[in-house]
């Protein structure tokens, strides 16, 4: 039984003799670690009342657990630059001094120190030093006293006077410089704050320093003041107040309190929660508070920056005449995402039978509890629109083209039909037709479509059908599109087809004797998305094919001796081009094949403040005859009342010309008498580099009140188009008036 016992002997005298070495070495590192800790985060940040409480902790631990005096030496020091922050200057020295008596080789940190600290520091230094040696100085000689005089008595010995006491230092008062600031009551405040905080009374210390940063700012305070904001839950508060201190610090330089300020603002910046709303879909009249305070509808979608804690919502709103009302309260946590749907629900039974009610306390989405209302619509939809255009330009064309559009729908059942017919009336002497001899001409054209559409849930379709008739020019075709409401209809999906087969002839020809074909497939795909409350956003892109002969069989091309077709001037008169073209005049020849592709966006916003909705399109444009070209278009829409509106317009195009298109194109005479005409040919200005534009004005009248459930109003629009050709026979530019009357009603 002895052999056991002596190796656990053994045993514990190795660890009483050599743990106590290593764990000694392990909480000097660690609390090391620690007070650079404090000195960083609490100290860096002013929070001068957490690193006092954390220090002293330290202190004791390690006193405690026997740490080197080098360690203790850092403690204190820190003790000492926190004192010295909070105006203590004495209590500082006296810590240095004991730092410097544990560890004669202690020093201030590379960082974080003031004036003050560094001069407290020197003063420290000096009581530590050891006094200089003393300087032999021979003792002075022995003085003899005189005889006393035998009729006089002995003079008493003088009494020494005792030195005055060393005044106590007074508090500062008014009128008394204090280093780096200007107002002592600020200083006093400041001061009373931090006292606050060491007492764990942060409402108090957020008070004490919004009033001593009334009277003048100083970063450190600020950064003080966000501290105390930070640790009381108010997060914003704590964000503006250190981008504040942040900006003071650059403004004075100071290093620490800078990258002190924009480590804190970087660290709450993660930290903040935020909040979003999503908006129900048909309610009208909305309105959105926050912890009672409202929020802007067009501004529901974004995310706003909020504190932790509990919060509250309420909206109110109408679906058709019933009002609705939405209440919630949350609890949000630091660094979450809220997302507030409002489900409106109607605020009393008296509009409701039990039945809704029923139905609405078990809807699970605002599209149900809408589904659970009384239903304010029509069975029916009727609308039917009359509408007159005219259009008249410099080269002598006029059209008139009258038309009347009707449609069906029935938004209960999700179906709808419609149609359109119009008549052109064309009168025409252009250039083109002057200089080939050809006489004025009339013409018509007949013109008539049919669409339907279905929607089931989510998913619409629609379908339709055109056909164009004139005396030399027939077009048939039709195609279909597809929607989808997604994400409650905040996206909008759409993919469409569409195909024509045209027949060109002339007029004074059965189309069996002369004719050309083309055919044209478009694709169409587009995102509709509702950005807010008040924006939508339509993308779109287009791709077209066609196939087939699209030449003009009425435009002849003047052609010309190589040696002056270069010589031809821009904007040529039609007498100038007969005196010098060749008598050859060969029909206009244009590729048989062409792919156009375009990408579209347009923007529509509704501004409240000003009744006015604006909408902005933007499409590019390229085909495979290399023509480029752009096109923007902007309407200002204003309500100038509840049935009147009004609206300018502007719009610019610039296009380039195609790649086979000349400005006069040359035939070359072969030796056998032959001649060359180029392959393909033309002086179709629309195909040359122009630039177009278009201003006008618009105005639409309501002649019911807005409120009836039928609907009946007037439009009038009109546009002046200024184009300029920039490689163009016979002109070189051209203004157009085009203009439109209509007249709409709902039933």
């Amino acid at each position: 039984m002895r052999a056991p016992r002596l190796t656990v002997a053994v045993a514990l005298a190795l660890i009483l003799g050599f743990a106590p070495g290593a764990r000694a070495a392990s909480i000097d590192d660690t609390t090391v670690a620690s007070v650079q800790q404090v000195l960083t985060d609490d100290y860096g940040s002013a929070a001068f009342g957490p690193a006092k409480t954390k220090l002293t902790a330290l202190l004791d631990k390690c006193t405690k657990a026997k740490c080197s005096g080098a360690t203790k030496a850092r403690i204190l020091i820190g003790l000492g630059m926190v004192a010295s922050q909070l105006g203590a200057s004495d209590d500082a020295k006296n810590q240095f001094v004991s730092a410097l008596q544990l560890s004669a080789t202690a020093s201030l940190p590379s960082s974080g120190t003031t004036p003050n600290i560094r001069n407290e520091w020197a003063e420290a230094q000096k009581i530590v030093a050891p006094p200089p040696p003393p300087v032999p100085v021979p003792p002075p000689p022995v003085p003899v006293p005189p005889p006393p005089t035998p009729t006089s008595p002995a003079a008493p010995a003088p009494t020494p006077t005792p030195p005055p006491p060393t005044p106590a230092p007074a508090a500062p008062t008014t009128g008394t410089k204090i280093p780096g600031w200007n107002n002592t009551t600020a200083f006093q405040l400041a001061s009373a704050g931090l006292a606050a905080d060491l007492a764990g009374k942060l409402d108090e210390c957020i008070s004490k320093d919004k009033e001593s940063l009334e009277l003048e700012e100083q970063p450190r305070t600020r950064m003080h003041l966000a501290s105390c904001e930070r640790r009381s839950g108010k997060l914003l508060d704590a964000l503006r107040d250190n981008m504040k201190a942040l900006q003071g610090g650059m403004e004075k330089r100071d290093t620490l309190v800078m990258r002190a300020a924009r480590d804190k603002v970087t660290a709450l910046l993660a930290r903040i929660p935020h909040v979003t709303f999503v908006v129900p879909p048909g309610v009208t009249d909305l309105g959105v508070t926050f912890d009672d305070r409202a929020v802007p509808n067009e501004a529901l979608s974004k995310r706003f920056s909020i504190d932790p804690g509990k919060h509250t919502v309420h909206a109110e709103g109408a679906q058709g005449s019933i009002p609705l009302a939405f209440d919630g309260e949350y609890e949000v946590k630091e660094g979450e995402l809220l997302t507030v749907t409002l489900a409106l629900k109607s605020q009393g039974s008296e509009y409701l039978t039990p039945g809704q009610l029923k139905c609405m306390l078990g809807a699970k989405s605002q599209e149900e509890v809408v589904k659970c209302l009384p239903q304010d619509q029509k069975a029916l939809v009727v609308k039917i629109g009359l509408e007159g255009a005219i259009y008249t330009d410099t080269n002598s064309v006029n059209v008139a083209s009258p038309s009347m559009n009707a449609n069906v729908a029935s938004p209960t059942a999700g179906w709808n039909v419609g149609g359109n017919f119009l008549v052109d009336v064309v009168t025409a002497a252009s250039p083109d037709v002057v200089s080939s001899a050809s006489r004025h001409f009339r013409d018509r054209r007949y013109a008539g479509a049919l669409n339907g559409g279905y929607k089931y849930k989510f998913v619409g379709v629609q379908a339709m059908g055109n056909l164009s008739v004139e005396s030399d020019y027939v077009s048939a075709g039709g195609g279909g599109a597809v929607t989808a409401d997604l994400r409650d209809k905040l996206l909008t999906p759409r993919v469409a087809y569409s195909y024509s087969h045209d027949t060109i002839g002339r007029s004074t020809t059965s189309f069996s004797v002369f004719s050309h074909t083309l055919e044209t497939h478009n694709v169409e795909a587009g995102l509709t998305m509702v950005l807010s409350p008040r924006t939508l956003l339509l993308v779109s892109a287009t791709a077209q094919f066609e196939r087939g002969d699209q030449s003009k069989p009425y435009r002849y091309i003047p052609l010309f001796d190589p040696s002056l077709a270069g010589r031809i001037p821009v904007g040529a008169t039609v007498d100038l081009v007969n005196r010098t073209r060749l008598p050859l005049r060969p029909i206009e020849q244009l590729p048989t094949e062409r792919d156009r592709y375009a990408v579209g966006v347009r923007l529509a916003h509704r501004i409240p403040s000003l009744g006015a909705t604006l909408r902005l399109d933007e499409r590019l444009y390229y085909d495979t005859w290399s023509t480029k070209a752009t096109t923007t278009d902007g309407r200002f829409v204003v309500d100038a009342g509840r049935r009147v509106r009004v609206w300018p317009h502007a719009r610019v195009n610039a296009q380039t010309g195609t790649s086979f298109y000349q400005l006069a194109y040359a035939a070359v005479l072969n030796q056998d008498g032959s001649i060359t005409v180029p392959l393909f040919r033309t002086t179709d200005r629309e195909l040359s580099p122009l630039i177009t534009l278009t201003g006008g004005a618009g105005i639409r009248v309501g002649l019911t009140n807005p409120d009836a459930k039928a609907q009946v109003g007037l439009t009038l629009q009109g546009d002046v188009m200024y184009t300029r050709f920039l490689n163009a026979l016979y002109e070189t530019s051209r203004t157009a008036v085009y203009g439109t009357f209509g007249m709409d009603a709902e039933f």
